[in-house]
C-alpha cells in the first residue's frame, strides 16, 4: 500500500461519518396548579406544573460528504427530534413529600405539554414556602422552577385573577311572583381575566329564568366589575325557605390557565295568606224581625303561607255576638266564623264583615260588604187574611149577580 495515499484514505473515511448538528429544544415550566389555594398547617396539598416544549419545532440535521479523485459530494438530510424528560422530581426542606419523583418520562413534541402532579404535606408553621420542581432534559440540562405555596398565610402569592361576588336580591319573595336580582362581579386579583364564562343554575322545577343563564365576558382587570342583571319567575309550588342559586365562574388567566371559582346565590322564598270568603249560610233562611239566627262565613286561605290569629267581626245594625276567633289557617284550607245573632229590624239590611290575620310580612285586614234581608214580623199572616177577605168578597159579590133577576 502507497504510504502516502493513507492520509487521504483516513480523510476520505472521516467525511463518510455524518455530521451531527442539533437544535435542541427548550422545556420551560409554563404553569402550575395548587390545591387547595389556601394550606392549613399539616394539610395535604397536590401541585401540577405544566411542561411545555416551547420550540415552534426541533430538528436534526445530517450532513456526509464523500470524495475521491474524482471530487467530493456533499449531501445532508433533516430529521425531527424531541425533547426527552428523563426524570422529575419536587425538592423541598419544609415539606413532607408524599409523591414526588418520576422517572423516564418520555419525549414531549414542538409546542406540546404534560401535567405532573406531586402530593405533600404542609409544615406546621404558617408562611409562603417555595418548593422547587427539577426537570431534567437529556441532553439539554435540567430546569428548575420554585412554586410558590401559601399555608395559613394573608399575603397574597401570586398575580391570578381572583372574584369578589357582591349580591342584590330581595328580602322576601312571594310563591307565584317574578324577581330579579343583580350580581357584581369584582375582579380584586392582581391580574385581569379573560374569557370569562358565567353559569347560573335554576335549582328547581318550580322557577323559570326570564333571562340568560350563561354569560360570556371577553375580560375583568384589576379592581374592575361586571354588572348582571338576573330575572326569574316562580309558580306557587314552589318551596317555602332558603333557596341557593349555585353560580359558576370559569376564566383564563394571564398565563392561559383555565381556573374556577364557584358561589352560591341564597334567596328567601316566602309565602303570604290570603282571606276571602268560601261560603256564606244563614239559618234559618227565613229571618223575620226578632228571630234570633246563626249567620256562619267560611273563610279560605287562598294564599301560600298560612294565616294567623284570624277574627273576624261585623259591622251590622242587630243584637247578639258580632265577633269571631278563627285561629290559623293553612293554604288551601278554610274554617268558619260563626254568629248568633237577633234580627231588630225589617227590610234589606247591608252590613260589612272586617277581618285581620298575621302571616310573616305583618297584620292584614280585610273588608266585605254583605246584605241580608228581614221581614217584618207577622206580614205574611195579614196579607194572607187580606186576601181571604177580598176572596171571599169578590165570591159574594159574584153570588149576588148571578141571583139578581
Amino acid at each position: 500500500m502507497n504510504t502516502r495515499s493513507f492520509p487521504i484514505l483516513v480523510i476520505a473515511l472521516l467525511f463518510l461519518i455524518p455530521a451531527i448538528i442539533a437544535d435542541n429544544p427548550t422545556v420551560m415550566v409554563t404553569g402550575y396548579q395548587i390545591s387547595p389555594d389556601v394550606v392549613l398547617p399539616s394539610e395535604a396539598v397536590s401541585i401540577t406544573v405544566t411542561l411545555t416544549n416551547t420550540a415552534d419545532q426541533a430538528s436534526r440535521t445530517a450532513s456526509s460528504t464523500t470524495g475521491g479523485s474524482g471530487g467530493s459530494i456533499s449531501e445532508s438530510s433533516t430529521t425531527p427530534v424531541n425533547a426527552y424528560i428523563e426524570s422529575a422530581t419536587l425538592k423541598t426542606r419544609d415539606f413532607q413529600v408524599l409523591n414526588g419523583w418520576y422517572e423516564d418520562i418520555g419525549e414531549i413534541g414542538p409546542r406540546q405539554s404534560v401535567n405532573l402532579t406531586f402530593f405533600l404535606t404542609a409544615p406546621e408553621a404558617a408562611g409562603v414556602y417555595f418548593p422547587e420542581a427539577w426537570i431534567r432534559i437529556r441532553d439539554s440540562g435540567s430546569v428548575k422552577y420554585p412554586v410558590p405555596v401559601n399555608v395559613n398565610s394573608p399575603y397574597a402569592l401570586s398575580k391570578k385573577p381572583s372574584f369578589r361576588i357582591d349580591r342584590t336580591v330581595p328580602e322576601q319573595i312571594i310563591p307565584g311572583t317574578s324577581f330579579n336580582l343583580t350580581v357584581d362581579l369584582t375582579n380584586e386579583g392582581r391580574s385581569k381575566a379573560h374569557d370569562i364564562t358565567v353559569l347560573v343554575e335554576t335549582p328547581e322545577h318550580s322557577i323559570t329564568s326570564l333571562s340568560p343563564e350563561q354569560y360570556y365576558i371577553k375580560e375583568i382587570g384589576q379592581d374592575e366589575t361586571y354588572h348582571l342583571n338576573l330575572s326569574f319567575a316562580t309558580d306557587k309550588d314552589i318551596p317555602i325557605g332558603i333557596l341557593q342559586f349555585p353560580l359558576s365562574i370559569t376564566y383564563l388567566t394571564t398565563d392561559n390557565t383555565r381556573s374556577e371559582q364557584r358561589s352560591q346565590i341564597g334567596i328567601r322564598i316566602q309565602g303570604k295568606g290570603e282571606i276571602g270568603i268560601s261560603k256564606y249560610q244563614i239559618s234559618p233562611q227565613q229571618i223575620q224581625t226578632g228571630d234570633t239566627f246563626s249567620l256562619i262565613l267560611r273563610l279560605e286561605n287562598t294564599g301560600t303561607d298560612d294565616a294567623k290569629s284570624v277574627r273576624a267581626s261585623l259591622d251590622i245594625p242587630f243584637e247578639g255576638i258580632k265577633e269571631a276567633f278563627v285561629g290559623t289557617i293553612e293554604p288551601g284550607n278554610d274554617a268558619p266564623a260563626v254568629f248568633n245573632l237577633k234580627a231588630t229590624r225589617s227590610g234589606d239590611i247591608f252590613y260589612t264583615l272586617n277581618v285581620s290575620y298575621l302571616d310573616d310580612y305583618g297584620v292584614h285586614s280585610i273588608s266585605e260588604p254583605l246584605s241580608l234581608s228581614v221581614e217584618e214580623k207577622g206580614g205574611i199572616t195579614l196579607l194572607i187574611f187580606f186576601l181571604a177577605i177580598l176572596g171571599a168578597g169578590v165570591v159574594v159579590y159574584l153570588y149576588k149577580r148571578r141571583i139578581s133577576p
